[in-house]
C-alpha cells in the first residue's frame, strides 16, 4: 500500500529528524548513504526530543522518579513507575533512531544491563519488561551483547500452554484453574520476535503467532467482539507497558502473516483510527513521560509511521 503523498509530506517535514530518519529508512526503504537519510540521521542526537530525555537523565546513567503518593523512588535499579524511569527512556530513544554510538547513551544502557539476572531476567520474568528491553537493546545495536543474547535466550525458553506470556506475579494464582497469559506482556514478546528475523521460524515465535490469531490480534477467545485487555483496542504512543493492537498488528504483519484472515477485524479497527487527510490519530499517551510527542486524540506522526508500515508489510512480496 503506498502512502497518501500529502500523509508522505507530513511525515518527511523537517520539524522531526527521527520521523523523518524512520519514514525514510524503514517505510521508503532507501540506504543509509543516501544524503537525506545521512542528514536526517545527524539531527537526530541534537533533536527537541532527545535533549529533553537527557536533560533528566542522572550523570550515573539512569533516571529517577519519586512517586508523590508515597515518596518511594524508582529509577536506579531496574523498577519501573510513572513511564520515566529508566528502561522506558532507553526504549524512547531507541524509538527515536539513538544507537551506541552516541557517547551519553552507552554508559546508560551498559549500567542498566549490569542490573540483569543470571538467567537473562531483571524482574519477576516480566515479559513487559524484559521483552521490552530486548527490542531496545536490539534497535540500539546490542543485539550480540552476551547480556542481550541471555534475554533472548530466556524468551525463547518461556513457555507455556497457550502459547502467550505471563510474570512470576500472577503465574499460578487459581487453585482450581490455570492462568491464562497476559496479552500486554505477551505483546511485547511479539514486538521482540519482530526485531530478530532470526527467529521467524522458532517454535516458541511461531506459538505465540497462533496466539495472538487465536485472539484475532486483540479480542477476547470467548466473547470475540469485547478487547482481550483494557486499552488494547486504543492506539498508544509512546509504548509503554500498555499494550495497544497497532503493536501487535504491526508485529504480525513483520513477520508475515498480514494477509491471515484471522486479522481483518483488527485491520478494520485500524481503519477507524484514520482522519480525513490519512493521518491516524493517537487514543493515550502517557500522562507522566520526558517524551510527549502528541496529543491523545490528535493526529500523530508516530502512530501513522506505524500503521504504514504494518500496511506495508501486509502486501505480500
Amino acid at each position: 500500500m503506498e502512502p497518501e503523498s500529502s500523509v508522505l509530506d507530513w511525515l518527511l517535514e523537517e520539524n522531526n529528524p527521527s520521523i523523518r530518519y524512520r519514514t525514510l529508512t524503514e517505510l521508503l526503504g532507501k540506504s543509509p548513504d543516501d544524503r537525506r537519510v545521512r542528514e536526517a540521521k545527524a539531527q537526530i542526537a541534537a533533536s527537541r526530543p532527545v535533549t529533553a530525555i537527557f536533560s533528566k537523565m542522572n550523570p550515573e546513567g539512569f533516571w529517577y522518579y519519586v512517586d508523590e503518593r508515597t515518596g518511594r523512588g524508582f529509577g536506579d535499579g531496574v523498577q519501573y513507575l510513572g513511564c520515566v524511569t529508566t528502561h522506558f527512556n532507553l526504549a524512547f530513544l531507541s524509538e527515536l533512531g539513538l544507537d551506541r554510538s552516541d557517547p551519553r547513551v552507552a554508559p546508560a544502557v551498559d549500567r542498566y544491563l549490569n542490573l540483569q539476572q543470571p538467567d537473562g531476567d531483571f524482574e519477576g520474568h516480566f515479559s513487559c519488561l524484559y521483552a521490552y528491553n530486548l527490542r531496545s537493546f536490539v534497535r540500539m545495536g546490542y543485539t550480540g551483547d552476551p547480556r542481550v543474547r541471555r534475554t533472548r535466550e530466556l524468551m525463547l525458553a518461556t513457555d507455556r500452554p497457550d502459547g502467550g506470556y505471563l510474570c512470576d506475579h500472577h503465574e499460578g494464582k487459581y487453585a482450581t484453574r490455570p492462568t491464562k497469559s497476559c496479552i500486554r506482556g505477551s505483546v511485547k514478546a511479539l514486538v521482540a520476535f519482530a526485531e530478530l528475523p532470526e527467529l521467524w521460524d522458532s517454535p516458541r515465535c511461531r506459538k505465540l503467532v497462533s496466539y495472538f490469531l487465536r485472539h484475532r490480534v486483540c479480542f477476547q477467545t470467548q466473547r470475540p467482539t469485547q478487547p482481550a485487555a483494557d486499552g488494547i483496542a486504543a492506539t498508544i504512543f509512546p509504548f509503554v507497558w500498555r499494550a495497544s493492537f497497532l503493536e501487535a498488528l504491526y508485529a504480525l504483519s513483520i513477520l508475515g502473516y498480514g494477509q491471515a484472515p484471522e486479522l481483518a477485524d483488527a485491520w478494520a479497527l485500524l481503519e477507524t483510527k484514520k482522519d480525513e487527510e490519512g493521518r491516524y490519530v493517537v487514543d493515550w499517551a502517557p500522562p507522566r513521560s520526558y517524551f510527549k510527542p502528541d496529543k491523545r486524540g490528535k493526529p500523530s506522526k508516530w502512530v501513522t509511521l506505524y500503521a504504514l508500515l504494518a500496511l506495508r508489510h501486509r502486501q505480500p512480496t
